[in-house]
């Protein structure tokens, strides 16, 4: 374990986008990323995925599969 927490230090993301009226699985997959690099991509509250930003709705962290979901939205600021 690599924390105190007992979590892995590193997970895999995935991403879900909202296309009325759901959320939808995104092609854009990553490998794994450090807890770190999860955490401040989530407290940026923005990313840019495929050219195109997107803003963080919520996450669910899965510990027992070692992935972290994203929600996201995308916006045109």
């Amino acid at each position: 374990m690599a924390s105190e927490g007992g979590y892995s230090s590193t997970f895999s993301a995935m991403y879900w986008v909202w296309h009325e009226p759901a959320f939808r699985s995104m092609d854009q997959r990553e490998g794994s990323v450090f807890t770190l690099e999860l955490a401040q991509r989530l407290l940026d509250h923005y990313t840019v995925l495929g050219g195109k930003t997107y803003e963080f709705i919520y996450s669910v962290l899965d510990p027992q599969l070692k992935k972290v979901h994203l929600f996201v939205k995308e916006v045109d600021l």
